[in-house]
Order: structure tokens, then C-alpha cells, then sequence
């Protein structure tokens, strides 16, 4: 009965965080764009507190006929409890979205606690990010990213799922100002385990709204997936 309270209450709030997404949208959708995301990440526990990761992911757009992004994102994760995670990565990525390949290098710092509150597991990571993007204007730009997180574990025929909605907010502080938003409704599905080795697989739907350079607001409808394999 809980964790179908939970559920509901998961199926409620990521509701209203669709709706209150979509009334912020303009009137037009003609202009979104449909892309797809895919993602690997591996892992590698370093004892019962630190692991290492590495986990590259490639975009494709115009109605994911076109690969225009790429990233690779590397990093150390220490784990003290179940209630706090601290990462540390440097990030790749090669971005065509403007006609010419921007490169980009990134050190990030990631604090993510986290919390029980009946059935659901709630998280909150804070991203500070150092970024250089190489043929721009050449500075250094810091970025802030905040990713509140609701997820609610539960079986569905006899299966544990985990479905789940967050949002992930950028904070540019060479344009102070929110820059972009990135809402989620996602499901993540262990895998069986095969000598060792766990997999899961997790799949979403992510509403990206970004603002450009004349302070306007786009949007791009995303399906994502990620397959993730711990060792």
C-alpha cells in the first residue's frame, strides 16, 4: 500500500511538472525539434566507498536523423553513505549544433545528498562546472547546475522498476541567468546479473527548453536511454 501511494504520488508530481512545463511553452511547436540521447556508463567499485566511471553519450537531432554531439565524461565518485554521493569529472564533448564543431573541456564537481520520505527516494545534486569552449570566444565560463530528484522503487508483475521525475536547471553565470531546463520522466530497469556484473537500463522522456542569445525559449522532445554495467 505504500509504495502504491508512492507511486501515485510520483504519477501526480511528474504531472504537474508536465503541465507546468507545457504552459510555459510558446504556442508554436512547429519549431521543436524530436532527438534521441543514448548513454553508457561503466563502473568500476574501488572497495565499499569509491568507484571510477566512465560514460560517453552521442545525440542525434533533426528527428534524430542527424548526429550533431558528442561527450565523454570520466570521473571518481566517493560514497560515505547511502545519504551522499561527491564526484569528480572531466568532461569531452564536441557540439555541431551551430554549423561548426565547438570543443569543449570541463572540470565538475558533483554533491548529491539524498533522503527517504516514506516510499519514495529523493536526491538533490549540485553540479559546479569550469567549462573552456575552444573556437567561441575562448574564456572560461563557470556554470551551476541544480537536479532535484523523485523516485519511487516499486514491482510491476513481479518485476522491480524504478520510475522517477526530476529536473535539471542550468545557471550560466556569463549570461546570469537560468539558461536552460531539462525535465524528465524516466524508468529505471535492473537487469540480471550476469557473473559479476549488474546492468540496468534506464529509459526516459526529457522536455529540453533552452534560451538563446535574444533571450527567447526553445524546446526539444527527447527520448533517452542509458545502460548502465557496475563491476
Amino acid at each position: 500500500m505504500n509504495r502504491l501511494r508512492g507511486f501515485l504520488v510520483l504519477t501526480c508530481v511528474g504531472g504537474m511538472i508536465g503541465l507546468g512545463t507545457f504552459c510555459q511553452l510558446p504556442l508554436g511547436w512547429a519549431g521543436d525539434d524530436f532527438q534521441m540521447w543514448n548513454t553508457i556508463e561503466i563502473r568500476k567499485k574501488l572497495g565499499s566507498t569509491w568507484e571510477l566511471f566512465f560514460r560517453p553519450e552521442i545525440r542525434l537531432r533533426d528527428n534524430a536523423t542527424k548526429l550533431f554531439y558528442h561527450e565523454f565524461r570520466q570521473g571518481v565518485r566517493w560514497k560515505p553513505s547511502k545519504y551522499l554521493t561527491v564526484g569528480l569529472n572531466y568532461l569531452f564533448s564536441r557540439n555541431a549544433s551551430s554549423g561548426k564543431p565547438l570543443d569543449e573541456h570541463t572540470g565538475e564537481l558533483d554533491i548529491t545528498p539524498k533522503a527517504a520520505l516514506g516510499p519514495l527516494e529523493l536526491s538533490v545534486r549540485g553540479r559546479v562546472a569550469l567549462r573552456t569552449i575552444q573556437r567561441s570566444a575562448g574564456e572560461q565560463e563557470y556554470q551551476i547546475r541544480l537536479m532535484p530528484k523523485i523516485a519511487c522503487p516499486t514491482q510491476i508483475a513481479g518485476h522491480k522498476v524504478t520510475p522517477y521525475v526530476a529536473n535539471d536547471a542550468f545557471y550560466d553565470y556569463t549570461a546570469k541567468a537560468w539558461n536552460q531546463h531539462r525535465t524528465y520522466l524516466g524508468l529505471a530497469i535492473p537487469l540480471p546479473q550476469v557473473k559479476g556484473v549488474s546492468p540496468s537500463l534506464d529509459l526516459y522522456y526529457m522536455l529540453q527548453q533552452q534560451r538563446n542569445v535574444r533571450k527567447d525559449w526553445n524546446s526539444n522532445h527527447v527520448l533517452g536511454t542509458q545502460l548502465t554495467v557496475q563491476f
